[in-house]
């Protein structure tokens, strides 16, 4: 989490005229990072403008400085004894007005973040649903997923955070782009229609494009690195801990985007990619031997409305592998553990 002393600390050193370059450097960097971050920095420098006014005004002795007047003003003394009044008058209802200004610009952006309540969609393992946003766009959500957002968007962009697997059917407002956090990670996109996968075991994000724009953020010790740009049909792995990445092409819409269907598509991907995404799709905890894993086989198969034994029984016909599915025990809480699959070498 970003350290919010150190940075309304730069920020106060902004305003003086006292960051150094590399101060300047840190304080540019987070204000890029986000829309907020920027209307968050443009609301500290005000109420520091106001502080400052309200801090001026109390060094202001209107007494002393009227009488300095006078000396050299003595013809018009009935002016400066109404210029005095007017001062009294003037400082008792600008000080409460600053004050009251300096509050209400503080408690609006107080107010900005907690005004709209924050919701969350989750889906349990071999579930998928759907939703919609309050700016009208459609979330499909693939087993095991959670969605968190708020309930209405305000300010300058919006943005929901995914944990899971989704696509996003997201309404065009070119004015308010949606952001997608992916912790660590953000998509950004206008008017478009995607698919992200972010599972916490996963070792890899990735992102396909089916239509419009979308750009790739990633951010390395609180700074945004250089986007990346998606074209339709493109699709980008990134490795989450390299922070390295790569793009295909005209990749198949087909196997990432049928689970919306109900299809569950395998198309030439290795024991690892076949057993988590069995797992789950049928909640169940799939493990290969090791022999298959080092024999690197493949897997080309369409699922639909198959029961996992199907789904086992169809993939050792074009795979020399042999299977046992082991029923889940039942917790102290009532609830069953994950079906178990052992998959071995025939």
């Amino acid at each position: 989490m970003e350290d919010k002393n150190f940075i309304y600390n730069l920020i106060e050193l902004e305003f003086t005229g006292g960051l150094n370059a590399q101060q300047k450097e840190e304080l540019d960097a987070w204000i890029e990072m986000t829309p907020g971050n920027l209307s968050e920095f443009n609301e500290v420098i005000k109420l520091l403008a106001f502080s400052d006014r309200l801090v001026s005004m109390k060094k202001i002795d209107a007494e002393k400085d009227l009488l300095l007047v006078k000396k050299k003003l003595n013809p018009v003394l009935k002016f400066n004894t109404w210029l005095l009044n007017f001062q009294r008058v003037a400082a008792i209802l600008v000080l409460p007005l600053l004050i009251y200004t300096g509050l209400t610009i503080s408690n609006r952006s107080h107010n900005n973040k907690i005004s709209t309540a924050i919701k969350s969609s989750e889906t349990s393992f071999g579930v998928r649903s759907q939703i919609i946003l309050s700016d009208g766009t459609k979330v499909w959500m693939n087993s095991g997923t959670k969605l968190t957002y708020p309930e209405e968007f305000n300010g300058n962009y919006r943005e929901v955070k995914l944990v899971g697997e989704a696509y996003f059917q997201v309404e065009s407002d070119k004015e308010h782009p949606f952001f997608v956090d992916l912790n660590g990670f953000k998509v950004k996109a206008t008017g478009t229609r995607f698919n992200i996968s972010n599972y916490p075991g996963d070792n890899v994000i990735s992102t396909y494009l089916e239509h419009g724009k979308v750009s790739l953020f990633a951010y390395a010790k609180g700074k945004q690195q250089e986007p990346v740009q998606l074209k339709e049909n493109d699709l980008i792995v990134l490795n989450k801990e390299k922070m390295k990445y790569n793009i295909q092409n005209n990749a198949d819409s087909k196997k990432y985007l049928a689970w919306i269907e109900g299809k569950l598509v395998f198309k030439n991907d290795n024991t690892n990619d076949v057993a988590m995404r069995l797992g789950r799709w049928f909640n169940a905890e799939i493990i290969f031997d090791e022999k298959l894993t080092k024999k690197e086989y493949v897997f080309t198969a369409t699922f639909t409305h198959e029961s996992l034994e199907d789904a086992l029984r169809l993939l050792s016909y074009s795979t020399p592998i042999s299977y046992k599915i082991l029923s889940g025990s039942q917790l102290n809480d009532s609830s069953f553990s994950k079906r178990k699959v052992i998959i071995t070498k025939k």
